[in-house]
């Protein structure tokens, strides 16, 4: 199996020692995506946009490996704060739509200050 590091400038840069996610094979396996804006470095201070600004950075990955939110099997959501998890489900409906891939979400401590981390496994279909 063929696999290979995708990069966007469209979403943030990778700050350790990961990709922003592998392409192998026909699967897309994509780095945790935060709120911040890659363009100018920062993250909202209301939690709702800091969710839609992770999941514009996840389509923004998964852009690059020709894939959408529909070709997403899985995810993992990460809060800082579950009670937050309402207006968390509210906006991840509104992106995925009639689309429901798998998914679980936790209540952990996030470094950076960040809260929320959204993470997929997309399937290509070889494309």
């Amino acid at each position: 199996m063929t696999m290979k590091p995708l990069f966007t400038a469209e979403a943030p840069a990778p700050g350790g020692a990961y990709s922003q996610a592998m392409l192998a094979g026909d699967y897309i396996f994509t780095a945790g995506q935060v709120g911040l804006n890659p363009q100018t470095g920062e993250t909202p201070a209301d939690f709702r946009e800091e969710v839609r600004q992770a999941l514009a950075n996840l389509r923004s990955v998964l852009a690059e490996g020709g894939a959408d939110l529909n070709d997403v099997v899985r995810t993992m959501c990460l809060l800082t704060d579950i009670g937050n998890f309402a207006v968390f489900n509210e906006e991840y409906a509104a992106a995925f739509g009639e689309h429901r891939p798998a998914r679980s979400t936790f209540g952990i401590a996030l470094a950076g200050g960040f809260t929320v981390e959204i993470e997929a496994i997309a399937y290509t279909g070889g494309r």
